[in-house]
């Protein structure tokens, strides 16, 4: 839509307007058939943090009518308030009516638009493509929990964050709620809102279904996979033509393929069942492990998206466990897989403390470093290599800590409470994404998954079990830099599963 001058000129006569007394505007976003976006700073906190403003208006016309502006504030602040709960979806600060106007206010999320990094030419390695579609069709799984539909999801509406590199789904608009009834709302026409390369057949006939949005995502990861744009269609199957063009395993494709099938009844039936297959080839990239006490409890319940593939929303990650996939040999790993490591051909050490009655084994590249600290427990960590390309001195580590508890009566589910709070006060920023019962060394233990800033103020992505025996607890954790938590995600696992109290 273009705008003469003078048009724009009533939307940035809104700038410096201080709304609440400390939401100041500062930058027109965008501006949309159902209102203006703004960015504003909070003028109260010393930080001045940033935020997005909805202000509710219909701009085709001049306005709408009250009962009209009134649910579509209700309609919108709801989805905000609903989706917001998902950690990469901008949460709902406030919404208030000021001085006859309607606004929405909701965090800003600091990054890059994906359309900045899907330039014509560029193609994604199969773990990127990877990591992108764990991280947009979890998103879609609390969307489609609520009944929501997307209806433009394109590189546009989708940020990777600065802090961690992972990606967030934004522009929220044109949401389509078929869980409620807004009578005085009439039903948008979205056919034409989306880039016809992401738009499905269903939509281009103005009938949208709960598992559209995954054609979309489908969509964008076949042009990240071949770097071409727009998407050619075969003009008699109407499927998108790219499985020649890449060279990625096999099993990925069929999942990339299945979420852009031109009927929808063929596509997956949810996000669910799309992220429980992603979830299968992730799973297939790892092999058995060498002892039972996590295979069992991991893998049959939510906790296989928590060690292996680091989903957060447990809620909507249950699996039955005759869905459950089996592991597949080693031999069947290719050289792309998200988790990029051979383990089998890993050779590993023991180590073995006596006085803290403790053994567990590790890969021999890694290197030991004794950390014995007599107030914090902690006894051991084991870090990764360098990485001689990347410019971050951090380094992936796993580590044993061993704590003496002040009241030996102390059970599992009161340290779990206790060390979560602990977690989201050293943390800035703490963000749990899961907290799961599982066992280690054959006794039952807790697994939280979680994210936070560190004290170099660097975002850290943790895996953290830990079970109590004999008045003690011993905990492992793995940290990792969110763009290598894959990366040595296999290696955690094995080590972990390793774990064994004398």
């Amino acid at each position: 839509m273009l705008f003469n001058i003078p048009y724009l000129t009533k939307y940035r006569s809104m700038l410096g307007t201080i709304l609440r007394s400390h939401y100041k505007i500062v930058k027109v976003l965008g501006i949309g058939k159902s209102g203006t976006t703004y960015l504003a700073t909070d003028i109260d906190l010393v930080e001045s943090p940033l935020y997005v403003v909805k202000k509710i208006e219909f701009i085709d016309n001049g306005g709408m009518l009250p009962s009209i502006a009134e649910q579509l504030f209700e309609m919108q602040g709801s989805i905000a308030h609903n989706i917001g709960q998902h950690p990469q979806v901008p949460s709902l600060v406030a919404r208030f009516e000021e001085n006859g106007n309607r606004y929405l206010i909701r965090e800003y999320i600091e990054g890059e638009l994906l359309d900045r990094e899907l330039t014509p030419g560029s193609i994604w390695s199969q773990t990127q493509v990877f990591d992108f579609l764990m991280d947009l069709v979890e998103i879609l799984c609390l969307l489609h929990s609520f009944k929501y539909i997307h209806r433009d999801i394109n590189p546009q509406n989708i940020i990777r964050r600065q802090d961690d590199g992972r990606f967030s789904l934004i522009g929220f608009s044109s949401v389509k709620d078929l869980g409620n009834v807004w009578p005085n709302l009439p039903d948008e026409d979205t056919r034409y809102l989306n880039d016809p390369s992401y738009v499905s057949y269903e939509q281009e006939q103005n009938m949208p279904q709960l598992n559209s949005d995954l054609y979309a995502v489908g969509a964008i990861a076949i042009q990240a996979l071949t770097g071409k744009f727009p998407l050619e269609k075969d003009g008699y199957t109407y499927e998108l033509k790219w499985r020649d063009e890449v060279n990625i395993d096999r099993r990925l494709v069929e999942i990339i393929n299945r979420m852009v099938r031109p009927d929808y009844r063929n596509r997956y039936s949810s996000p669910l069942e799309a992220l429980e297959a992603l979830k299968a080839f992730a799973l297939s990239q790892i092999p058995p492990s060498r002892s039972p006490q996590l295979k069992t409890p991991v893998i049959l319940g939510t906790a296989a998206c928590a060690l292996l593939v680091g989903l957060g929303a447990a809620k909507l990650l249950s699996t039955a466990t005759d869905k459950t996939p089996l592991l597949t040999s080693q031999a069947s790993v290719t050289n792309t897989s998200p988790v990029a490591m051979n383990l089998n051909s890993i050779a590993w050490k023991s180590y073995v403390d006596k006085a803290a009655n403790i053994q567990i084994k590790y890969p021999a590249n890694w290197q030991q470093e004794d950390i014995k600290n007599i107030v914090t427990g902690e006894n051991v960590m084991f870090v990764s290599p360098q990485d001689k390309n990347s410019g971050n001195k951090f380094r992936e580590n796993i580590s044993i800590r061993v704590e003496n508890l002040t009241d030996p009566q102390t059970t599992l589910a009161n340290y779990t409470q206790s060390t979560i709070a602990e977690i989201k006060r050293y943390y800035q920023n703490a963000k749990i994404v899961e907290s799961s019962s599982i066992l280690l060394a054959k006794k039952p233990a807790n697994l939280v998954i979680y994210t936070g800033k560190d004290e170099n103020a660097q975002v850290i992505k943790n895996l953290e079990v830990w079970t109590i025996d004999r008045g003690k607890a011993y905990i492992l954790t793995y940290k990792a830099r969110p763009d290598r938590y894959y990366q040595y995600l296999g290696t955690a696992m094995n080590a972990i599963d390793s774990f064994e109290l004398e």
